[in-house]
This record gives C-alpha cells, sequence and structure tokens, in this order.
C-alpha cells in the first residue's frame, strides 16, 4: 500500500475490534479454564484473569490487522480505550469498595489496553504485507 491508500478512520472497525477482544478473551478463558481445574490460589485466578485480559488486546488487535481491508491500526487501539472505559464505568454498578472507578486506572489501563492492541494490529498488517 502506499501513502495514497490512506483510509479514513471507521468506527464500525472500533466497534468490531471490541467485539474480537470479548471473543478473543471468551475463547482464551474456555482454553485456560479448562486447563486450570482443581483447586488454585485466588491470587493465582486473578492473576490468569489479567494476563488473559491483557493477551485479548494484543490478539484482537492482530486478527483486526490481519482480516481488515488496507491498514487498521487506530481503530483496534481505540477500540481497546473504550472497552477499558465502559468497563471501569460499569463499577459504578459494583457494590464492593475495592472495584471502583478512578481516572487514574481508566488512564493506565487504556493506555495499557491501547498499546497492546495497537502492537497487535500493527503485527497483522505487517503479516498480510501492508506496511503499517
Amino acid at each position: 500500500m502506499t501513502n495514497n491508500d490512506v483510509q479514513a478512520f471507521s468506527k464500525k472497525w472500533v466497534v468490531g475490534s471490541m467485539a474480537t477482544f470479548i471473543i478473543v478473551e471468551i475463547v482464551l478463558g474456555g482454553l485456560v479454564g479448562g486447563l486450570v481445574s482443581g483447586y488454585v490460589s485466588m491470587s493465582l485466578r486473578f492473576t490468569f484473569q489479567g494476563l488473559l485480559h491483557l493477551t485479548s488486546f494484543f490478539l484482537g488487535g492482530l486478527i483486526i490487522g490481519l482480516i481488515s481491508p488496507g491498514i487498521r491500526i487506530l481503530e483496534p487501539a481505540v477500540g481497546a480505550f473504550l472497552s477499558v472505559s465502559i468497563m471501569l464505568i460499569l463499577t459504578i454498578f459494583t457494590p464492593y469498595s475495592f472495584i471502583h472507578f478512578s481516572l487514574s486506572k481508566l488512564l493506565i489501563g487504556g493506555a495499557i489496553a491501547f498499546v497492546l492492541a495497537m502492537m497487535g494490529a500493527r503485527l497483522g498488517e505487517r503479516l498480510t504485507g501492508n506496511q503499517a
């Protein structure tokens, strides 16, 4: 692709990226959940959940990079940030005091998800031969 082939930002690919992150996390959770049967500590379970969540952003971005027409790097990254935002906004309805919304969680978590999805999308675009 040349610089003349740059496409406009697509909200549809942002929403598609968000759905892809959920699907990837469900599939990974099913695979790892089957491997981690029996007793595991709450800390280890939480660690696995966090790693699966982070991995889903990278792999979701990779999938979007592979299947999208043209170059789509920003869309999965924005979708990842919005996914974190929605998750944190939902914590307002959680009765637990240790799960609460904070701007620092949004900025740090959103930035990590943004970068992971962008790295995955960039790799996906490179694997398909697009210059990203």
